[in-house]
């Protein structure tokens, strides 16, 4: 990515962010100037695992060490 812009719009219940991006390959119907959307699914996550999940992948990474 070559620039995101740092304010959020918010539309149907989701913030959207400017996203500026250097293709890696031509593409004949793509024009400099032109706009497209791109969404990326990040998934949903329970409190619970967002306050804990560095702790537990830590031990698990831990635990497996002194085992292997």
């Amino acid at each position: 990515m070559n620039r995101i812009t740092p304010v959020a719009a918010t539309g149907q219940g989701r913030n959207y962010f400017e996203v500026e991006a250097k293709l890696k390959t031509q593409a004949e119907q793509l024009r400099p100037g032109l706009l497209g959307v791109g969404k990326v699914e990040a998934g949903s996550r329970s409190l619970l695992w967002i306050w804990t999940h560095r702790v537990s992948d830590w031990l698990r990474l831990t635990v497996w060490s002194w085992l292997g």
